[in-house]
């Protein structure tokens, strides 16, 4: 539990080797094993008073937070049952918001301070000098690492202000951001493909981060510009924010440029697959590779009023020849993957997936059965 919580606090240097979504997804996976030792450890072990309160308390508290981040806060169980997604969705309009959701979750800390009395309480555990030594330390080292994540936002997260804001059709709202206070060190962390958590500390029901992938980045102007589609209660509100808005910025994060980056071949054609909004961050990509790189770039979306950003697309397309843009309505099945593209581009490319995780399991599973290996494809699940 103590790693689960020092993961918690998004470490820079841990997301740029495996990426977020496996860091939250270990967190995850610890988190439910630990839940799983702890119930194995109240059949085994049989105590009493303080000690079986503040364990029992330790465990009904981890069970409960677990089930509901489960179904609200992770993709596990809504990207694969379809009605449990549409019943979660349901819940979150009207009743668990994502603030409340954010809060419950933190009810983990509680669970782990409840462990850390547990444990003290046992005399002869602690009786252990290497034992109690190694313990101190460990606790003393993660909440003081928690303590600072959570004071950080006064020199950890950038500030900006919102300087537009549009709608550019299909739900979708465009907001462009101007940083008003950034080191030049972070400026340059900034990479294609990244995404950054954003909040407004003004606005009521905004005060939580929320994950953005950006469209583009000015470094020169220090700008940022994102696409944001209003489906849940904090991105509904997006289009409703007025100009000079102040807005604090978590990151960047993120793997996409990374995996181009570290290709062993450069000249390996790179089709890019985007679902919906999922085309905000290969936009980016695009930007920054097309005179580099071969790129066949598929959109597919339910509905033509959502290709948002066709015109720029098409007119990339004309413009360069190494770029070649692709639409479909609705989901890409074998026979239309094929129709796009020859047999021998399919199987020699490197593929980027942007999406829903439905969306991209779906891909992943479509890639396989056309013949193409899993270490040439890639994609970062999001499930926060």
């Amino acid at each position: 539990m103590l790693f689960v919580i020092f993961v918690s606090t998004k470490p820079k240097w841990l997301d740029r080797i495996i990426g977020l979504p496996s860091m939250y997804f270990v967190h995850g996976l610890l988190g439910i094993g630990a839940i799983i030792l702890a119930y194995v450890h109240t059949l085994m072990n049989l105590s009493s008073g303080l000690i079986k309160l503040t364990g029992d308390y330790a465990l009904w508290i981890l069970i409960g937070t677990a089930a509901y981040s489960i179904l609200f806060l992770s993709g596990w169980i809504t990207d694969r049952v379809h009605w449990v997604k549409l019943i979660v969705r349901f819940l979150e309009l009207h009743i668990f918001k994502h603030e409340t959701s954010v809060w419950i979750h933190r009810l983990n800390l509680i669970a782990t301070i409840f462990v850390f009395i547990h444990v003290l309480l046992i005399s002869y555990i602690m009786q252990i000098n290497s034992f109690a030594i190694i313990f101190y330390l460990y606790s003393f080292i993660t909440f003081l690492s928690y303590s600072c994540f959570l004071v950080s936002k006064y020199w950890r997260f950038s500030k900006a202000n919102v300087i537009e804001i549009r709608n550019i059709g299909g739900n979708m709202a465009q907001m462009i951001l101007e940083f008003s206070k950034i080191k030049i060190s972070r400026l340059k962390q900034y990479q294609p493909g990244d995404y950054v958590f954003i909040s407004f500390p003004n606005l009521e029901k905004m005060k939580e981060m929320h994950p953005f992938s950006f469209v583009d980045f000015d470094f020169k102007n220090r700008r940022i510009v994102l696409a944001i589609r209003g489906d849940g209660d904090f991105s509904r509100q997006v289009s409703k924010i007025e100009i000079g808005e102040k807005v604090l910025i978590d990151g960047p994060y993120g793997t996409l440029n990374k995996q181009i980056i570290e290709q062993t071949n450069a000249k390996q054609p790179l089709i890019m697959l985007a679902g919906g909004t999922g085309v905000v961050p290969l936009i980016s990509l695009v930007l920054e590779y097309t005179q580099k790189r071969e790129i066949y770039f598929i959109w597919t979306v339910s509905r033509e009023d959502q290709l948002v950003y066709r015109e720029m697309l098409l007119q990339l397309s004309k413009n360069q020849k190494n770029f070649h843009y692709f639409e479909s309505i609705h989901r890409l099945n074998s026979e239309k993957l094929l129709n796009i593209l020859k047999t021998p581009i399919l199987e020699n490319s490197y593929y980027l997936l942007s999406g829903s995780n439905i969306m991209m399991l779906g891909y992943k599973t479509l890639l396989r059965k056309c013949g193409i290996h899993s270490k040439n494809v890639y994609y970062e699940k999001f499930s926060f």
